[in-house]
């Protein structure tokens, strides 16, 4: 079921911690009333991904079965690149190319259909049928599609015609439920997969088996959440960075290092926030990321919470924190170490934006932007917006995030110019 878009708004954002908002600066036609379909409950479970942006700063949104454009930087008017007949389904993806085809658009809907588009000539290019998608990933010309039971294909757009791509694409298994969650990293040569049980795994662009990595569970190497993974991102400048958050609040980050015999889970790696991540993005200026929030979920979960270990020669400081309680806990099974856990009051997370520290995971700042759940974001291709769809308003929010940082030009010194006799 398509999400309606009323309005744009518009708040800042910084990762120092300032935080101002101004009034609304774009206006979409009123939303149409949504139509009903027999799959209600299961899309309320696993929520849409209807938003994306182009590397031209080209924001896709849609309204029903429409799909609608706007340049963030512009003061151009919205524009619609189609609409979708009744028989296709409603969109559930919206997925842009990368740097190398900035003007190609994938969609994919509730019966299964593929949708090809050139956003530039406003053209349907080529569509095909699944048997479901869930997920949708570039990486380059090769559209990486998740299905609903954990099934993965590669889909080179290069092949033609459409009959001979399907043919030849390559399908990975291992899931064994709805792929939720699908990111590539900045190289290409890494994907991660996360799905509706908990479980990620991470797999080599070449090989057709996961990698070897995660922390060790009954002595195998697991990456294991406990609700469904709703993020996956990868770090743009620790390329072996990943993190993977939960519908219960939790992320996770890890070293995905498939040489390393020791665990994968990074320390200090793992935040319980309170309320379910709906996504995760890494700063490409400075060492940070910031979490976007829905609802609370269903279990009660404790205070935000980082994992420390003794076995590691860190000392981080956490501003603003009192005086923490402290638990100690050992297991065999773990990266070989002592694991602390220290909690200190909780930020309210619910239904806002979050920036956090690397490698600290210290909380830097917080943006309410709602008090309707947020379900996506998505970042422009330099990282310094960052636009957040809440249904429950009919709105969209576009924050300004990370301004790009101005390099400071050396001048020669006085002392170093002169002589002294």
């Amino acid at each position: 079921m398509g999400i309606g878009l009323a309005g744009l708004d518009v708040g800042v954002i910084t990762s120092v911690g300032s935080i101002t908002t101004t009034t609304p600066t774009l206006v979409v036609p009123p939303t149409p009333p949504p139509p009903t379909h027999s799959s209600t409950s299961e899309t309320r479970a696993h929520p849409p991904s209807l938003l994306s942006c182009s590397p031209n700063n080209v924001l896709l949104f849609t309204r029903g079965n429409r799909v609608h454009y706007k340049n963030i930087t512009s003061n151009e008017e919205v524009g619609q690149l189609c609409k979708l007949q009744e028989s296709h389904g409603d969109v559930q993806i919206i997925c842009c190319g990368g740097s190398d085809q900035p003007d190609v658009v994938a969609l994919g809907t509730s019966t299964g259909l593929i949708q090809i588009w050139d956003l530039k000539a406003k053209k349907k290019t080529s569509s095909w049928s699944t048997k479901g998608v869930s997920s949708m990933r570039w990486n380059g010309a090769t559209l990486t599609v998740g299905g609903l039971k954990g099934t993965i294909r590669h889909y080179d757009t290069r092949i033609s015609p459409t009959v001979k791509m399907k043919e030849q694409s390559r399908k990975v298994t291992r899931h064994q439920a709805r792929i939720t969650s699908l990111d590539w990293n900045v190289e290409g040569t890494l994907l991660a997969s996360g799905d509706e049980s908990g479980i990620v795994y991470c797999w080599d662009s070449r090989q057709k088996v996961p990698l070897d990595v995660g922390e060790f569970v009954q002595r195998r190497k697991k990456m294991q959440h406990e609700g469904c993974v709703r993020a996956l991102a990868w770090c743009p400048w620790q390329p072996k960075l990943l993190a993977s958050g939960d519908d219960r609040g939790v992320v996770r980050l890890w070293n995905v290092n498939a040489n390393n015999a020791h665990s994968n889970a990074a320390i200090p790696g793992k935040l319980e926030l309170g309320a379910s991540v709906t996504g995760i993005h890494f700063s490409p200026h400075c060492k940070e990321f910031l979490t976007t929030h829905g609802s609370f979920p269903i279990l009660p979960t404790s205070p935000r919470t980082t994992h420390y270990s003794h076995n590691h020669n860190h000392n981080h400081t956490l501003s603003g924190m009192l005086t923490p309680t402290t638990s100690t806990s050992s297991s065999s099974q773990q990266s070989q170490s002592q694991s602390t856990t220290l909690v200190w009051p909780q930020t309210p997370t619910r239904n806002c934006i979050q920036v956090h520290s690397y490698p600290s995971l210290r909380h830097v700042t917080t943006l309410s932007v709602s008090d309707k759940p947020i379900e996506g974001g998505v970042m422009n291709p330099l990282g310094t917006k960052m636009v957040v769809a809440v249904p429950g308003d009919g709105k969209l929010h576009l924050c300004d995030v990370w301004q790009k940082r101005k390099e400071v030009k050396r001048q020669p010194s006085f002392l170093s110019s002169s002589t002294i006799r």
